[in-house]
């Protein structure tokens, strides 16, 4: 069984025509991510991006955040030396969550897992045991109601949403 986030990842850059460092970010698409960028006040000096892609989202997290406290992008704060968490009532309660959202991403593939042994048992294939342990995970993440985007993101994935 793979792990939801087990998949390549990139570190992307974003350069001013002049050859200035603007951005440094990672994503599993970064030319989705970049959409979003375009709502920023800076977007107008973005001339080019890099990438450099990594086999796990993780692995591509450590790199941004390194590149971004050793290169010191114009506009880039998460991840910069100077930077401070907002203390805002959404990240309070982001961090209060994290210790149990991460208990529940590991009670999913715990569910995920066995309902694809049990249709393997079952005589299942193993694509089709693998189908229905991610349907398994994805039932028990939307129940808890703290997955919302995971929960369509791994639904289109699957086909179930367009």
């Amino acid at each position: 069984m793979s792990v939801p986030n087990d998949r390549p990842a990139a570190v992307y850059r974003l350069f001013a025509a002049d050859g200035t460092l603007l951005y440094i970010g990672s994503s599993y698409d970064p030319d989705h991510r970049c959409k979003s960028h375009r709502r920023k006040p800076w977007w107008p000096e973005v001339h080019h991006r890099t990438e450099e892609w990594h086999p796990r989202r993780g692995a591509a997290y450590r790199a941004e955040m390194e590149a971004i406290a050793k290169e010191r992008a114009k506009y880039n704060e998460m991840g910069s030396p100077f930077y401070r968490t907002p203390d805002t009532p959404a990240v309070r309660s982001r961090k209060l969550l994290a210790g149990a959202r991460q208990r529940l991403l590991e009670e999913s593939w715990a569910v995920s897992e066995s309902a694809r042994k049990a249709h393997l048992a079952e005589g299942a294939s193993g694509d089709e045991a693998e189908r229905v342990g991610q349907l398994a995970a994805i039932d028990f993440l939307d129940a808890t109601g703290l997955f919302a985007g995971s929960v369509k993101e791994r639904r289109r994935r699957l086909g179930l949403t367009s």
